[in-house]
């Protein structure tokens, strides 16, 4: 009985090490992956993959990159898949660390990976 006890308090104490250490592992950084619908210099209108709509802010340290390479907010377009890391910022609105969108050269190659170009 006492054997049982000290066991599950040994699995109650690793699940509980192990959801924390899964929970802090992102920093705090959102994943939101979708479509472009709008977009302005300050922000991305996405829909994402469960037909929810978030708005991402955008500034002058969010970093861009098509297929693997540096772009910029000019070279997005609506209708271009994408993959943004956003934290929240201090109004609680998501803000974009980075935005990724089309296939990545070696992903290409591979014909693996995410997929995010629609083409």
């Amino acid at each position: 009985m006492k054997r049982n006890r000290s066991i599950r308090t040994l699995i109650a104490t690793v699940t509980l090490i192990a959801g924390s250490a899964m929970a802090l592992a992102h920093n705090g950084v959102e994943h939101v992956m979708g479509t472009v619908k709008t977009m302005t210099e300050t922000s991305i209108t996405v829909e994402t993959v469960k037909h929810e709509i978030s708005v991402v802010a955008l500034d002058a340290a969010t970093t861009f990159s098509n297929k693997g390479a540096k772009a910029s907010v000019k070279d997005l377009k609506v209708g271009d898949r994408v993959a943004i890391n956003a934290k929240d910022d201090a109004n609680e609105k998501l803000h974009a660390i980075s935005v990724k969108w089309g296939a990545t050269p070696a992903a290409a190659a591979k014909g693996g990976g995410h997929r995010m170009d629609p083409k």
